[in-house]
């Protein structure tokens, strides 16, 4: 997550006051040479030295950043992790080495690449400081990447449960079971072989909406042949009035989505539209470039109200499975459900 404007302010604000506290140290409580201290206690020195806890302080951030990054990217190759760790002790100690001989440098030092009476051990000590910080920072972040997976996994959780609770009590309320049954009776005494067919059918939807409920993804080749089982018992009881035509490519039928898609926006075209045997309506179906559609005219019902709970309880399951919502269009008399589609 790279930083923001508010943050980095915030950061700059911290690393100017961490600089300036070290100034105050090293003017007021530190040993120096008269020509060292001449220099550092000058308004110059103390800028030479919010500069420098700034610069450290963003690289140190820029740097956490980036091993984050790594480290998800090449979480299996442990040995491409070991040798970032290894380019980034290396670099940090060649900054602050670089740090200390500019201040040496601008202090008037005869020899700014030489460290006497202590300088290398003063060294090793700023480099093992910025080390444990950019150990914490590092820490920090993974802390706030767990508790994001985990507020995600729990979203996705409720969004799920109540998604399988939405299809069983759409699909196994009596309503759906009292239409279905009647259908059944009726084809019995009118027209066994198509009865049997129609109990294959119940049975095939029935199954699907027990075998899915607790999987967040399906196939579209999976949701399609469900489709045309949920759609042909729709067609028996309205009398052959509702049509579908399916555009899906072959090398789509992989493709993933939330389970039971198909089912509500099937179900909200039969629900929101007036559909007879005179003013037939079709269902058009077809996917593209990640992409699955769902079209159909609009014949508005008489008395038919939608809070639009189906469609959103949709998008929030697309939104954390697949990164993106559904999309919802009316235009030209024509609404439109585009559904995104994972290939992973």
């Amino acid at each position: 997550m790279r930083i923001d404007r508010k943050n980095r302010w915030l950061s700059a604000l911290l690393f100017s006051g961490l600089g300036l506290f070290a100034w105050l140290l090293l003017a007021g409580y530190t040993n120096l040479s008269p020509a060292t201290e001449n220099v550092l206690k000058t308004r110059w020195g103390a800028i030479f030295l919010i500069v420098l806890f700034n610069a450290l302080g963003f690289l140190t951030l820029r740097i956490s950043e980036w091993l984050h990054v790594q480290y998800q990217l090449h979480a299996p190759g442990r040995w491409k992790i070991v040798l970032a760790v290894a380019g980034v002790l290396g670099m940090f100690f060649l900054v602050d080495y670089g740090f200390l001989v500019t201040g040496k440098l601008l202090a008037g030092s005869r020899h700014p690449f030489a460290f006497p009476n202590g300088g290398v051990r003063m060294l090793v000590v700023v480099w093992l400081v910025e080390l444990a910080v950019l150990g914490l920072l590092l820490a920090n972040r993974a802390m706030a990447q767990t508790l994001r997976l985990r507020q995600r996994a729990a979203e996705l959780q409720r969004e799920n449960n109540t998604a399988r609770y939405t299809a069983l009590q759409q699909q196994l309320n009596p309503h759906f079971l009292f239409n279905s049954l009647n259908t059944l009776i009726a084809e019995i005494e009118y027209d066994p072989a198509r009865a049997v067919s129609f109990t294959r059918r119940l049975s095939e939807v029935y199954r699907y909406v027990l075998q899915v409920q607790n999987r967040p993804l399906v196939t579209l080749g999976e949701e399609l042949r469900f489709a045309d089982a949920f759609l042909y018992l729709h067609r028996v009881r309205l009398g052959d009035c509702l049509g579908c035509r399916t555009e899906i490519p072959d090398g789509m039928h992989e493709f993933r989505l939330p389970p039971l898609t198909l089912q509500l926006l099937i179900e909200n075209v039969i629900k929101h539209n007036a559909i007879t045997v005179s003013r037939p309506l079709e269902i058009t179906i077809s996917a593209s470039e990640g992409w699955l559609t769902v079209s159909n005219p609009v014949r508005p019902k008489r008395g038919a109200e939608s809070g639009g709970v189906g469609l959103q309880n949709l998008s929030n399951r697309c939104r954390i499975m697949l990164g993106r919502g559904i999309e919802v269009s009316r235009t030209d008399g024509c609404f439109t459900v585009k559904i995104p589609l994972s290939h992973e």
